[in-house]
């Protein structure tokens, strides 16, 4: 299966985890395209991958503001409808769920189907768990 993990945020924990989860995907013989949003980044045409897992850090504490260069990136990406989609949240201490919602509303508008969402607090757990989601 193809799958492709779109991430964006200065973040050492989501970081971590997406390393983690890539090399999980892997083992399993999955195929994965690691894409960071950034300015000025070239949206890919997500048509070719199966299953596409979005996520970010939680940044502000009561708005579940979402980091702005994912937003763009993920508006210019073409091929995300009726795409199924994974999203994932690093948490704080609050503002998850806002977060969480925000970023699913996101996908959702841009036409994708959420089969899963998580925050992720144990990353050898949750990625062994995210990973087995991709059938």
């Amino acid at each position: 299966m193809r799958a492709a993990l779109i991430y964006d945020g200065e973040n050492k924990k989501l970081e971590l985890f997406v390393k983690r989860i890539s090399s999980v995907i892997e083992r399993k013989g999955n195929e994965l395209k690691v894409i960071k949003a950034e300015r000025g980044a070239t949206a890919c045409s997500l048509l070719p991958y199966e299953f596409v897992l979005v996520g970010c850090p939680v940044s502000s504490m009561f708005k579940g503001k979402l980091p702005s260069k994912l937003i763009d990136y993920i508006k210019r990406c073409a091929g995300l409808e009726r795409k199924k989609t994974i999203a994932f949240i690093i948490p704080r201490l609050i503002g998850n769920d806002k977060t969480l919602k925000n970023l699913m509303g996101l996908l959702e508008s841009k036409g994708s189907f959420i089969v899963d969402f998580k925050q992720i607090r144990d990353i050898d757990k949750d990625s062994e768990l995210l990973a087995s989601r991709l059938k």
